[in-house]
């Protein structure tokens, strides 16, 4: 198990500036409070929020990159010796869209899953600090 540095607009008005503090999530039950919360703050948003996750104190610690859709997310997986993501049934040559602290970004529609799915990923992420099942490296299917 390992504390997780969770970033997620924490300072709308200085996204940017020096010293915002990532949200610290050492629970199983902190990162379901957040996931819900995340949620329901972003409800109405056009386009549904992403989060950076990393594990807390580690150097160049492996990053998730996730996306909190209402029904569907993913996950990025990014380490300095693998990369991966979620695979669904979307189609890889649609683009969907996604906020992360008020920048636009898409990524493929066939990167989306369940959010029971991406939500299991994040538990596996803290139980472990390494690349959730639910991730395929790069290449992989």
């Amino acid at each position: 198990m390992v504390t997780l540095e969770v970033w997620y607009d924490q300072e709308p008005e200085n996204d940017f500036g020096p010293g915002d503090p990532a949200l610290v999530v050492s629970t199983p039950a902190e990162l379901d409070e957040l996931i819900d919360r995340i949620l329901a703050e972003t409800a109405e948003h056009v386009a549904p929020p992403m989060i950076q996750v990393a594990i807390a104190g580690v150097k160049r610690s492996p990053v998730l990159e996730v996306g909190l859709g209402q029904d569907k997310g993913f996950i990025g997986y990014i380490s300095r010796t693998e990369g991966g993501a979620t695979h669904g049934d979307g189609d890889p040559n649609t683009l969907v869209d996604y906020i992360y602290m008020s920048n636009h970004s898409q990524v493929p529609a066939s990167t989306e899953v369940p959010m029971d799915t991406v939500r299991r990923g994040l538990h596996e992420f803290w139980a472990t600090g390494k690349r959730p099942s639910v991730v395929h490296t790069d290449g992989a299917s």
